[in-house]
């Protein structure tokens, strides 16, 4: 008769500690098997997601040579003996079954699997592998959800830019060609004789040059909202076109590099217009308020997440009077509150460094998402 396992106080814990981390439910549910394996003495733990005749194995733990293929033998035994309660399946097998998800099974667990202890410590399991697969699935929701409002603003900048360049664009297009031609005309009238009034011509001069300044502004901001196509294509991709219209329109040296493959189901659509428009507003505070003439752009990935990092070479300012609310508004600086809203709604890290003199370093960093593939790039 086999021993009973009495799973101390620290195996329990163990399980107990496994926290969910921010990048979503693998990472997690791996962590998850090789606790409640180390709890139970177990040989290999495994989690069995979906159906029962394609099992899906998505956190394996393994001491022997017991890979998922040994744990996946027991899923059709594991459903239909558990039902919705912990059971065991034969001699060393442990079984938890979890409703609308799949099983939880341990594969050669020492002692006697119907202990009390034992059975504790994969209910706790059980437990925590439904906590992690409902974050799982919350945060492929509200990833779907977002990325949906996100592209409906996109949508609606773009008709904005596209109002600009059909209505005030044009009208003040207008306006300097009228000017142009009084120039002329007044220029004629001086070559016949003419007197004209004292600082006519300065004041003429000033209007043409105050136009001609707002129709490159509203150019640059035409640019800034065009319509962006972020469906079927990689970040790097997507930030490369933003470097190269900034370089071309300001003069400004760019140096872009990337570490990563950026697979277009690896970032999530939302994300790729977040970090797109925190680096359009990243070059635009660099080249306005900076001055830089140099600005290194760095974008790379890893399993945790993606991370964007940008630094000129500008004369600086104190990050902390930027977030303080500007006069007369409740809010910060636009731009700066902008990005760091973008970043932490999805669960990201912003820190901006800088000081007068010194140029401004950006550092964005946005979590990996376990969403769909059909929730990210589904053109709308």
């Amino acid at each position: 008769m086999p021993q009973a396992n009495p799973v101390d106080a620290e195996g329990l814990l163990g399980i107990v500690g496994c926290e969910i981390p921010s990048g979503g439910a693998p990472t997690a549910l791996s962590e998850l098997c090789r606790a409640l394996g180390e709890a139970v003495s177990a040989d290999a733990v495994g989690l069995v997601v979906g159906s029962v005749d394609t099992p899906e194995i998505r956190g394996n733990w393994s001491r022997a040579a017991l890979g998922p293929a040994r744990v996946a033998e027991h899923a059709a035994a594991a459903l239909a003996a558990a039902g919705d309660a912990m059971a065991t399946a034969g001699p060393g097998v442990l079984i938890a079954a979890l409703p609308g998800e799949g099983a939880l099974v341990a594969v050669g667990v020492a002692g006697d699997p119907a202990a009390p202890g034992v059975q504790l410590a994969l209910r706790i399991a059980a437990d925590r592998a439904g906590a992690a697969l409902a974050f799982a699935r919350v945060r492929a929701d509200l990833d779907h959800t977002l990325a949906r409002i996100l592209e409906s603003d996109e949508r609606l900048v773009g008709r904005i830019g596209l109002d600009i360049h059909d209505g005030p664009t044009q009208h003040l297009s207008v306006g300097l060609l009228e000017v142009q031609l009084l120039q002329a005309q007044l220029g004629d009238a001086v070559a016949t004789g003419v007197v004209l009034p004292e600082g006519l011509e300065a004041s003429v001069e000033r209007i043409y040059e105050t136009l001609g300044g707002a129709l490159t502004e509203m150019r640059e901001l035409i640019g800034y909202l065009r319509p962006v196509r972020f469906q079927g294509r990689r970040l790097n991709e997507i930030l490369d076109d933003v470097v190269t219209t900034f370089e071309a329109r300001s003069g400004i040296e760019v140096h872009y590099e990337t570490d990563g493959e950026f697979v277009v189901d690896g970032v999530s659509v939302t994300q790729r217009i977040t970090f797109y428009r925190v680096l359009q507003e990243a070059l635009s505070n660099a080249q306005r308020h900076g001055q830089a003439s140099a600005v290194l752009v760095e974008l790379g990935e890893d399993e945790t997440g993606t991370r964007l990092t940008v630094v000129d070479n500008g004369t600086g300012f104190d990050p902390v009077a930027f977030t303080q609310p500007v006069l007369g508004s409740s809010i910060a600086r636009y731009g700066l509150q902008g990005m760091r809203d973008r970043t932490t709604m999805l669960g990201g890290t912003f820190e901006m460094i800088s000081a007068p003199g010194e140029g401004c370093t950006l550092r964005v960093f946005l979590p990996r998402w376990s969403a769909p593939d059909a929730a990210q790039d589904t053109e709308a």
